[in-house]
């Protein structure tokens, strides 16, 4: 069997998603019975170092030379084509996360898009994997889901998470955390943001989180989480939590926009032009009639063996 590189960058500037991902296929890869290398590519801080090799893989700076054939999977937005080209002209395998379909070369021996209904906004090809049913959850996430799943009934809604991301350039997060305090009173909020300033609360209490290690944890804790549209609407989902997303671009909107015509997040609109008398509103709305729907909708919607299924078909392309 071929050896596996994985071509990322992980830092608290260039955030831990892509790099997340990547190690939850690799972990994945791993456990096929085989003598292949899994290794990783790119610049990484002191932190993803560590964690990359403690799951017993490896670091490279830049892409080697290699006489073996390989399989090379690229998870960043920012990659010239040439790195690509590249790549295919020295006997390798191309593979690419693409989760916003601007990487859709010819010569890719595997596009993944694990976006829900990727299938609609997708220039399909023979080399496309699309939709859920290839998104890359963590271990501990699973765990996190088939224990939630065996529970009766959802969680009381007594812990919030509020989670914007790394770049809360329209400081959405306090607002939320404003409207909330309105809304309600007795409840816990825990707020993940790099940020470190102190907020004032009236009705409920609030721990303020600069860094996690193991997202699972966090999860675990909470009831309902308000994200910042990207790929952690898809985790709560995963892990039957109800969620509200908060897009921080268009392109993430429209992602949110998708999901919640299915029930599998809530639209709270663009962060850019959010306002707390507008999140009040909307967050009342969703937990009034919202909560349950949602959370039918995510035990149906997510398949639990979705990493395995995209490890396999990575595989495939070494064979």
């Amino acid at each position: 069997m071929s050896d596996f590189f994985f071509y990322c960058n992980a830092s608290k500037n260039t955030g831990y998603g892509h790099l997340s991902r990547c190690l939850n296929i690799a972990r994945e890869i791993s456990k096929f019975p085989s003598k292949s290398t899994v290794c990783f590519i790119g610049e990484f801080d002191r932190f993803s170092k560590v964690r990359i090799n403690n799951l017993g893989f490896g670091i490279l700076s830049d892409i080697p030379q290699l006489k073996k054939t390989s399989v090379f999977i690229f998870d960043d937005y920012i990659i010239d084509k040439d790195i690509f080209i590249n790549v295919k002209e020295m006997g390798h395998k191309v593979c690419i996360i693409d989760d916003f379909d601007q990487y859709n070369f010819d010569f890719a021996d595997l596009i993944i898009n694990f976006r829900f209904n990727a299938h609609k906004f997708c220039m399909q090809t023979p080399a496309h994997r699309l939709g859920l049913g290839f998104f890359s959850f963590s271990e501990e996430l699973t765990q996190l889901r088939t224990k939630k799943m065996m529970q009766l009934q959802r969680s009381k809604l007594d812990t919030f998470l509020i989670f914007i991301g790394g770049d809360d350039r329209f400081d959405v997060a306090s607002k939320v955390v404003k409207a909330i305090d309105k809304l309600f009173k007795g409840k816990k909020i825990v707020l993940l943001s790099k940020q470190s300033n102190h907020i004032n609360m009236n009705n409920n209490t609030i721990e303020i989180v600069n860094f996690v290690e193991n997202m699972s944890n966090l999860y675990e804790q909470v009831d309902l989480v308000i994200n910042g549209g990207g790929l952690t609407k898809y985790e709560s989902g995963y892990c039957l939590l109800p969620n509200c997303a908060v897009s921080q671009t268009s392109e993430q909107h429209l992602d949110t926009i998708e999901l919640a015509s299915a029930n599998l997040t809530f639209d709270l609109g663009l962060a850019n032009g959010v306002e707390i008398a507008e999140l009040v509103y909307k967050i009342k709305l969703f937990i009034d009639e919202k909560v349950d729907l949602q959370y039918e909708a995510m035990k149906a919607a997510y398949i639990l063996n979705s990493t395995n299924c995209l490890a396999k078909e990575i595989i495939k392309v070494s064979k």
